[in-house]
């Protein structure tokens, strides 16, 4: 059977960029410079941009004098003409769309709202830096996955599997879905259910290896940042990683090494039991 015979399940790749409000932006680029080991790309209009691999930028940092929080997610989609089909599909579902086209750093954009009010975009050309970031001490390699907090799970489920196309990873019955998009990590995009208060939980950075992972830690500690949880292993993509209070919060990032890909020819979604073991396995068992 050829390609073009084959039926294309149409998804994001994977996540491009998180765009910040902050009521501080000096502070802001500090915790995201210091203590996440990103480097400023550059400032337009007085929002900071900064990177940690080679596109443009990871996280984006506008100054507000609103409610800080989160304020757009970025994915990358694999070809320039998906932003079309996204675009009907959205329109069947009855989203409004945004076409944006003025950002130099980026091809044509695809703008909207997700029905909890987070805002979503969808990026062809995402732009390439060809000079590499300044390694510090330690450097994450990739922007992992976003985890955010929805009016009602199974409404935000059917949304993001139904009409965007992510793939349910797995569950936490109840409370959390892990979605994976086309770049096959465990997930890209983590929905965690709330009746009221929709926000970013965290961004998630994944590390080369252990000793990267805990130079990053050390680092964060001497610093005074406080951790939000400390060194954990995940059940569902098997990570090992840490929490650390972001700005702005209540945001958290985190750091991890062995987060895993998932194959699509032999894989089925797991429904954990809500529990301490569905966070972190190396909890002792409790009376």
């Amino acid at each position: 059977m050829t390609r073009e015979a084959t039926a294309r399940h149409l998804m994001p790749w994977g996540m491009a960029y998180v765009e910040l409000d902050v009521a501080d932006v000096d502070a802001a680029t500090q915790f995201w410079t210091n203590a996440g080991g990103l480097e400023v790309n550059e400032v337009v209009d007085g929002v900071v941009y900064l990177r940690g691999g080679r596109s443009h930028h990871w996280i984006a940092l506008h100054p507000t004098e609103g409610t800080p929080g989160l304020r757009t997610l970025g994915y990358e989609v694999e070809r320039d003409e998906d932003l079309d089909e996204f675009e009907q599909r959205l329109a069947s579902a009855g989203v409004t769309t945004e076409r944006v086209v003025d950002r130099a750093w980026q091809g044509e954009t695809l703008s909207f709202v997700d029905p909890s009010g987070h805002r979503v975009e969808l990026v062809a050309s995402w732009g390439y830096v060809p000079v590499p970031p300044v390694r510090g001490w330690f450097a994450p390699t990739e922007l992992l996955h976003a985890v955010v907090v929805v009016d009602d799970l199974e409404a935000s489920y059917e949304f993001f599997t139904g009409v965007l196309g992510f793939r349910e990873s797995d569950r936490v019955i109840g409370r959390t879905i892990f979605l994976r998009s086309g770049n096959a990590w465990h997930h890209s995009l983590v929905i965690v259910g709330s009746r009221g208060n929709p926000h970013l939980d965290h961004i998630c950075f994944l590390m080369d290896d252990i000793d990267d992972l805990m130079r990053a830690r050390a680092s964060l500690l001497q610093q005074g940042v406080e951790m939000g949880k400390d060194l954990l292993r995940h059940p569902t993509s098997g990570s090992m990683s840490f929490y650390a209070t972001a700005v702005p919060a209540p945001t958290t990032l985190e750091m991890c090494i062995e987060h895993a890909k998932v194959d699509d020819s032999n894989h089925r979604p797991r429904a954990l039991v809500p529990s301490p073991w569905a966070n972190n396995v190396w909890l002792p068992p409790t009376t």
